[in-house]
């Protein structure tokens, strides 16, 4: 049996992941498209298409695994930057037909999306949630620890504190340090922790950048604990494609 492994450099690597998340981007703008039920134009589909072959055979490369000819690659390049110069224009013009209500429907779904998403981590709401000229989604994700599931007025509130505690075991299995602050459970500020919060954000939102962490301490011999993060998301489709529970499906 052949166990054959790729050793692969740390400049390979994070070409790799490049060209996976623009590969991902590229297929990502049709299958937005055909989530909504909207009609998908030829042209841009072919182009995206073409754009996700590219990155495809870029992938190849940087893994070591050749499929194209010099020449081939030389000229696959040339028509990569014609497919990225039709992809922007094609979603410039579509973009140009929705009507302005259509587009601010467009805009609340994502936001409850992202919102419903990160409560069913357990961690609260998206605060200060903008989305800029370019479609780049801006938010303050909470770290706060109060799990899926609001204690107060519950019909179920020994259920309730029972998966409360349960998904609490979940997130130290995970290697999330906690601590008590006051009366609730708190993330400590420690690398561990935020790495881990790292990889949960960019599993799911591959575009996504944690350009900050806030903390705060309460004087309790605690230390800093972790109260939110200031997070980008450069591709709204990621943010669609989000699993969340039916009952609590975004519309």
């Amino acid at each position: 049996m052949n166990e054959a492994t790729l050793a692969l450099t740390e400049d390979q690597q994070a070409v790799a992941q490049k060209k996976i998340r623009d590969l991902h981007g590229a297929t990502g703008t049709i299958f937005s498209l055909l989530k909504d039920g909207r009609p998908v134009d030829a042209e841009l589909a072919t182009n995206c298409v073409k754009v996700a072959e590219f990155n495809l055979s870029d992938l190849c490369k940087a893994l070591g695994i050749e499929t194209f000819s010099a020449a081939e690659r030389e000229k696959r390049y040339a028509d990569l930057r014609a497919a990225n110069i039709k992809i922007r224009d094609l979603e410039a013009q579509l973009g140009a037909t929705l009507s302005p209500e259509a587009t601010q429907h467009a805009i609340k779904n994502i936001a409850e999306r992202l919102n419903t998403w990160w409560k069913q981590e357990g961690f609260g709401y998206v605060h200060e949630l903008n989305f800029g000229a370019y479609g780049v989604c801006h938010g303050e994700f909470s770290l706060s620890l109060r799990g899926n599931s609001l204690l107060f007025g519950s019909d179920t509130p020994i259920t309730d504190k029972k998966t409360k505690a349960e998904w609490l075991d979940s997130l130290r299995e995970r290697g999330f340090e906690l601590v008590k602050d006051d009366r609730e459970w708190a993330m400590r500020d420690c690398d561990v922790n935020r790495q881990a919060l790292l990889d949960l954000v960019t599993m799911r939102l591959p575009s996504a950048k944690v350009f900050k962490f806030a903390n705060f301490s309460r004087d309790n011999g605690n230390g800093f604990v972790l109260h939110h993060a200031e997070v980008y998301v450069y591709k709204l489709a990621e943010i669609m494609a989000l699993p969340v529970t039916s009952k609590s499906e975004a519309a």
